[in-house]
């Protein structure tokens, strides 16, 4: 059988996908990765993951309003888990201060589930669920049902926490 002849741009191509494929290739694969990195809720933009708890997600929808002092208001986070539908949340926070005698010794999460963003706007007061996180590790439901494992690490993240905590490191004098 004879050689087909091959053209000498078809050769070029080939020898540039020899060269960028595997580029391409970890482009790729590292967009992917991108796409499941949690995002600090600090420097976050709607649609990015805040948390990735077992098998479910949650995406930042619309940005959280700062408050006073320490609180985190009127965000609404998007909770996927495969096999089910999405969920909604409207989530506030109060972050307290460790140590510090006129702060409670706990954070405050709490939130509702909603059905569209704009149903989450200013203080309504309307609230599904409430979570105290103690600083001695006891976690105390106040309210409702607790909506599910992420909420101990979206807390993390809102109150830079844990491996959310970015702040400097003070020197041991």
């Amino acid at each position: 059988m004879a050689a087909v002849p091959v053209s000498p741009r078809v050769l070029a191509v080939k020898r540039v996908l020899k060269l960028v494929g595997p580029g391409l290739l970890a482009l790729g694969l590292g967009a992917c990765a991108a796409f499941d990195r949690e995002h600090p809720q600090a420097t976050a933009k709607e649609g990015d993951l805040l948390v990735k708890v077992e098998n479910q997600r949650v995406e930042l929808i619309h940005t959280f309003r700062q408050g006073e002092p320490n609180g985190l208001f009127d965000g609404v986070v998007k909770v996927s888990e495969k096999g089910k539908k999405d969920l909604l949340q409207e989530v506030n926070v109060i972050c307290s201060l460790p140590n510090d005698p006129q702060w409670p010794s706990y954070d405050n999460l709490y939130g509702r589930a909603i059905t569209k963003v704009s149903e989450a706007k200013g203080r309504t007061g309307e609230t599904g669920w409430q979570i105290l996180f103690h600083f001695d590790g006891r976690t105390e439901q106040r309210m409702g049902s607790n909506p599910g494992p992420w909420t101990a690490q979206l807390r993390d993240n809102l109150c830079r926490r844990g491996r959310f905590d970015d702040r400097p490191k003070r020197s041991q004098n």
